[in-house]
């Protein structure tokens, strides 16, 4: 398989951002599509539960330098509506994980999921989204293909 040089180029970033051990925090601009989910492909599932769920057709994971991140999310609800869904995040590289954080702080009483925890690795993220049974849910990210 050939990568062409962007995809070459966030590979190695990605390498080195994970195995450098600074003292603060790393930040890249890179973008990711959504590969997987629990190593399904997509179209997918989220998880398996009982009734009617939402399949997952595409997603992607974009990082800017300054910090913040987008995730974006193209599915099919249980009901047959089409949906786009985009959260953005403050993120960090640490090592091998990346952190994410709200943007704005949640509302109070307001039911608020947590922001994703991951890791990189090989040029590719692993995002823990939620748990199920206590189980995590992994959204697998490879670097997305360039024009």
């Amino acid at each position: 398989m050939r990568l062409t040089r962007w995809n070459a180029f966030v590979l190695l970033s990605l390498s080195l951002a994970a195995c450098h051990d600074s003292t603060g925090p790393q930040t890249m601009s890179a973008a990711f599509a959504l590969n997987d989910i629990d190593g399904r492909p997509l179209p997918t599932y989220i998880a398996a539960t009982p009734g009617l769920t939402p399949t997952i057709l595409s997603g992607s994971l974009s990082l800017a330098e300054s910090g913040e991140a987008e995730m974006t999310e193209h599915r099919t609800e249980w009901n047959g509506v089409d949906a786009t869904y985009t959260v953005n995040y403050a993120y960090e590289i640490r090592n091998n994980e990346i952190i994410f954080s709200m943007l704005q702080p949640c509302p109070p009483n307001a039911n608020c999921l947590a922001p994703p925890k991951g890791t990189i690795s090989l040029g590719r993220i692993a995002l823990e989204i939620g748990r199920l049974d206590n189980r995590p849910i992994l959204y697998n990210y490879r670097p997305a293909p360039t024009l």
